[in-house]
């Protein structure tokens, strides 16, 4: 069977949908939702075999009764602040539904989605998309730390970074992407280093115990964070009691960073480098690990398999079958609640501006300290 997907969002997220579904023959594009005027994109429609009347054109998030016709599946990956209201729409359009990063901006809409579900039992239907979860570094974490955890003991801390340099992509976003009416860019980049802690490391609960802001690139904006540092607590069946650590994310940062490491009770320590999916998708290098002792490698790895948007495409046919593979409602609310913390917290606080906070808070960062 081939399955009809509606895309909403024609742009960066529908482009990595695009790299596994491409080569897929259970399913078939059959119409998109964007806010370009049609002549601004129809060359890509053709290109993915469209129309122009399979376009939608839409300002304000609401979709035409017409965009559900004939659909099996809907993909929404148009900003965030459109999540919760669109979610709720195509469920109750009775169609399988994949959300990209979040289901609202703030904890309330957030778990008007997460109650909709729930009271209308429709787990089986609905699918949070979050890509650090398909990489194969993170399906593969778990195994290592049942190894070098046997031999090191616990962890009793990790640092984990996710830096990107500047993008003409990200300036163009900038008026929203870094904005709270978006999430804000601890939820667009901040959750995917959670995602490797809580679903690669087995953490059952983390908690930010403090937050600081930065204005790593001026040129993005002064009013909201463009870098953030979060110290947090960890607990789960590889953590120490007490264990702890650190989260830096940035946007616009001078050296690219995807990296986390995992300090051992004893000493040593094993480090996770993370690549851009556009480099995996164009490869088949899937990122590597190396444990260290004594600040020297002494075993390594690269994993094989599938990149992340193959292993997406996998979980979604699984759903339309039938099979929801994707998260469960309690591991969801086990990810986002430190983004419900970070937001309370942040409430009213400033931004670090100054060249030398920014600076040691980017050396920290590439330096996993």
């Amino acid at each position: 069977m081939t399955y009809n997907l509606g895309a909403v969002g024609f742009g960066h997220w529908f482009n990595r949908l695009y790299a596994g579904l491409k080569e897929s023959n259970e399913f078939r594009i059959a119409k998109v939702v964007g806010v370009s005027e049609i002549s601004r994109k129809i060359e890509k429609l053709r290109e993915i075999g469209l129309a122009e009347k399979d376009y939608y054109r839409v300002s304000d998030g609401k979709l035409p009764e017409s965009f559900y016709d004939g659909l099996d599946l809907v993909h929404i990956s148009d900003p965030n602040e459109y999540h919760a209201q669109q979610t709720i729409d195509s469920l109750k359009h009775g169609k399988f539904t994949v959300t990209e990063k979040t289901w609202g901006v703030d904890r309330e809409e957030f778990d008007s989605v997460a109650d909709f579900i729930r009271t209308n039992n429709l787990e089986s239907k609905a699918y949070l998309h979050l890509h650090y979860l398909h990489k194969q570094l993170t399906f593969g974490l778990e195994g290592l730390l049942e190894m070098y955890t046997a031999r090191y003991g616990k962890i009793k801390r990790v640092s984990a970074t996710l830096f990107e340099t500047a993008s003409d992509e990200d300036m163009r976003r900038s008026g929203w992407l870094f904005s709270s009416r978006s999430g804000g860019l601890f939820m667009d980049t901040g959750i995917h280093l959670f995602e490797i802690i809580i679903a690669g490391a087995k953490a059952d609960r983390t908690r930010i115990k403090d937050v600081k802001q930065y204005a790593v690139k001026k040129e993005y904006g002064q009013e909201n964070a463009t870098g953030v540092e979060a110290s947090i607590s960890i607990s789960g069946r590889f953590f120490m009691d007490g264990a702890d650590g650190s989260i830096r994310i940035a946007k616009g940062a001078p050296t690219e960073s995807r990296s986390a490491r995992f300090y051992f009770n004893k000493g040593a320590y094993l480090d996770l480098s993370y690549l851009h999916s556009d480099i995996e998708y164009n490869s088949d290098n899937r990122g590597s690990w190396a444990l260290y002792e004594n600040g020297a490698v002494v075993e390594s790895g690269s994993p094989k398999g599938p990149n992340n948007s193959e292993v997406f495409v996998e979980q979604i046919v699984d759903l339309c079958r039938g099979k929801n593979t994707g998260l469960t409602m309690h591991e969801i609310d086990l990810l986002f609640g430190p983004q419900w913390q970070y937001q309370d917290m942040v409430h009213g606080m400033g931004i670090l501006t100054s060249e030398k906070e920014v600076e040691a808070f980017v050396s920290e960062g590439l330096g996993l300290e």
